[in-house]
């Protein structure tokens, strides 16, 4: 492996990151761990239970480079489903193979099924009118040579449950047009860059 394509050297102030996101993909491939999002308007719940259990194991296995521990999320935008982030507590150890036949009849249900970095499943809180909403967001992984369609940003935020400000839009997300259900921004967005789309977003969700 050569680092010289991910790390450049500055005198000033030592070695640097060239390439984020390509540095973040080679550390999960080194670190064998995935989580797959599946996110939509009323996902099929009781087939993705079905593919869970015929692919994934829950059960921890051998050590080995081709053993890869998965996360499995979910978001759907109709809260009254009640399954989002179910499966989420759950790690499972598959190869290559299983993730494979996993994500192709993933692909064949309602929604979008996408490969996020493992562990980034986080929270960013806006004040908007004296209100506190909250969203969740996870990073992406490139993955415009495996799905139809290229993922634009590099976080994907949604709007959660954590904050009770929230119901004033959350019940009401699966009757927005799809570009309004989710948010997708830049890697490399500060967090008072973040805020602004976010607020924007939200306002735009509040006036629908």
């Amino acid at each position: 492996m050569n680092l010289g394509n991910y790390l450049v050297y500055n005198p000033r102030t030592g070695w640097m990151l060239k390439n984020n996101q390509e540095m973040y993909s080679l550390l999960t491939k080194l670190r064998n761990q995935l989580t797959i999002l599946s996110y939509g308007n009323n996902l099929d719940n009781q087939v993705i239970q079905h593919l869970i259990d015929k692919y994934l194991s829950p059960v921890e296995q051998d050590c080995s480079s081709e053993i890869m521990e998965v996360k499995y999320d979910t978001y759907d935008s109709d809260i009254n489903k009640k399954f989002d982030g179910h499966y989420y507590t759950e790690a499972y150890f598959v190869n290559e193979m299983q993730i494979i036949k996993f994500e192709k009849e993933l692909d064949k249900l309602p929604g979008k099924h996408i490969r996020c970095q493992f562990g980034v499943r986080a929270h960013f809180n806006v004040n908007l009118n004296g209100n506190n909403f909250s969203t969740r967001f996870y990073k992406t992984l490139d993955c415009s040579s495996v799905y139809r369609e290229r993922i634009a940003g590099r976080y994907l935020f949604f709007i959660d449950t954590e904050s009770i400000d929230n119901e004033l839009i959350r019940n009401k997300i699966n009757i927005l047009p799809d570009k309004l259900q989710s948010l997708s921004l830049p890697i490399n967005f500060t967090n008072t860059q973040k805020e602004i789309y976010i607020k924007d977003w939200i306002s735009q969700i509040l006036e629908y």
